[in-house]
């Protein structure tokens, strides 16, 4: 067990099937970056199993939309079918967001996750991830203590704005996918 660094675009995942873009962005008092990923050329659709639901969250035609805020610890991953409907949002809790390279921004994952599906409860997963990391000294005390942290302030936050919350992503997806289409 480690802590894995994921970044934007993904690297590692579905290699030369994906269109990728990415900007700066400013939500209120936050600032960080946002990008569009459309996968095509999908060979092998990629499918989750959790909390007694199953989901394909990569095929043809399917859009992320990805979220990293600056001085926060959270990594937000919006995933949308071929019919753009919203499958399930994921946020990633993150030991840190880093964004020393400003077009593909990454993150220290600290196990663990928020899932709001498109109906149903919002849930959190792998706290014994996220115990098994603290126990073996993977992370620390105070990283394990803000793991927790950040997940109920997430959790509470997402229960009581949760519409507002997606259609904040959803207008942020459209803007992303048309500057995606126009570039150039």
């Amino acid at each position: 067990m480690e802590i894995k660094k994921r970044d934007m675009k993904l690297t590692g995942f579905h290699e030369g099937c994906k269109q990728y873009y990415s900007k700066r962005i400013t939500e209120g008092n936050l600032s960080g970056v946002a990008s569009i990923i459309k996968f095509t050329n999908i060979d092998n659709k990629t499918e989750v199993n959790y909390n007694f639901k199953h989901e394909i969250i990569v095929d043809n035609n399917y859009t992320w939309l990805q979220i990293a805020f600056e001085n926060e610890n959270y990594f937000i991953k919006a995933m949308y079918n071929e019919k753009d409907n919203l499958v399930e949002v994921y946020i990633d809790v993150s030991k840190e967001n880093n964004f020393s390279d400003i077009s593909n921004p990454y993150y220290l994952d600290l196990f663990l996750d928020i899932v709001v599906p498109a109906k149903g409860h919002i849930y959190h997963m792998d706290d014994i991830e996220l115990m098994k990391a603290y126990n073996e000294g993977i992370i620390t005390k105070k990283e394990y203590a803000t793991a927790k942290k950040v997940c109920k302030k997430l959790e509470e936050y997402l229960e009581e704005n949760r519409d507002e919350f997606l259609k904040y992503l959803w207008r942020l997806k459209e803007e992303l996918s048309y500057e995606l289409d126009n570039l150039g």
